[in-house]
């Protein structure tokens, strides 16, 4: 029974993985998009220790559903000329399940996007990093655009995490959540946040590009630490504490909202409006001069 459930496991991840390339081709939308150069294959990018990355919790024929796209930066100020697109779309949800493995059900059942009243499109990496016994310290960059349009993040609701860092226990198993502690980003009450710190103001966010830099050291003793810069200046710096519970760590980014998030008072049938976040540049290494952001031609 294990050798069938990991012999599925592989097919369903090769599928979506492969079927990402071409899942638009029977979309008038995303065919349009392809002929103006667009692409919706998220590894036409390389993101340095990251590896390969993958549209999370959409099955292989939904993926025309994520309206993600590679695309020339279409604000002709970005420091990166080609920037990822993530635009999800009011209504469009996946249904490949949240930790269907861990729990043992059938991939598509369960707890789903569409059945918890999620909106989400985020890439994730198809091989979580290791954390183990040792200590280890890691930068993530990227740069980030929020377009100031009348109807992008309007809704004082839409506040979703647009980087997380998810560990898991790769022998036990994890089907409860692997934050503790918790690291993430997110757009809350028209600022970025990190870690609950606003880092960039409402009046600042839209209509320019940031440049993000996460410096981590993953560490089971109490000499880890979560340093922030946003735009070279260092905005959160939390040292001396254990930063690492798990194994491994999965590193996220794109837009994820959720009912449960955030605080909000939603009203019975709400639904998260379509909005739009660029990104630019994103990689994962060992050294700050490695990353992308720091190695602009």
């Amino acid at each position: 029974m294990k050798i069938k459930l990991k012999i599925i496991y592989s097919l369903l991840t090769f599928f979506m993985m492969t079927s990402v390339s071409f899942a638009c081709v029977t979309s008038k939308e995303c065919s349009a998009k392809k002929e103006k150069g667009y692409y919706n294959y998220p590894n036409k990018l390389k993101r340095g220790i990251a590896g390969d990355m993958h549209i999370a919790n959409f099955m292989p024929e939904e993926l025309h559903l994520a309206n993600y796209s590679i695309m020339k930066d279409p604000t002709g100020t970005s420091p990166i000329e080609i920037i990822e697109d993530f635009s999800p779309i009011k209504g469009h949800c996946g249904t490949a399940g949240h930790f269907w493995k861990q729990n043992k059900v059938k991939v598509g059942t369960g707890t789903t996007d569409c059945n918890s009243n999620r909106l989400r499109l985020e890439l994730a990496m198809n091989k979580d990093l290791r954390t183990g016994k040792k200590a280890k310290e890691i930068w993530i960059g990227y740069y980030l655009y929020v377009p100031d349009k009348p109807d992008n993040f309007k809704d004082k609701k839409l506040q979703p995490y647009i980087t997380q860092f998810y560990g898991s226990n790769k022998k036990s198993g994890q089907n409860r959540g692997g934050y503790a502690p918790q690291f993430s980003a997110s757009i809350y009450n028209g600022k970025l946040s990190i870690e609950g710190v606003p880092v960039i103001d409402e009046n600042n966010l839209k209509g320019k590009w940031h440049k993000v830099e996460f410096n981590v050291r993953y560490s089971k003793k109490d000499d880890g630490f979560f340093k922030v810069y946003i735009n070279d200046q260092l905005k959160v710096n939390r040292t001396g504490f254990q930063t690492s519970k798990h194994s491994h760590v999965e590193i996220k980014y794109g837009s994820y909202s959720h009912p449960e998030y955030g605080g909000a008072n939603y009203p019975e049938g709400y639904q998260f409006p379509s909005h739009t976040i660029y990104f630019a540049g994103f990689s994962i290494e060992k050294d700050r001069a490695k990353l992308k952001v720091n190695n602009i031609e």
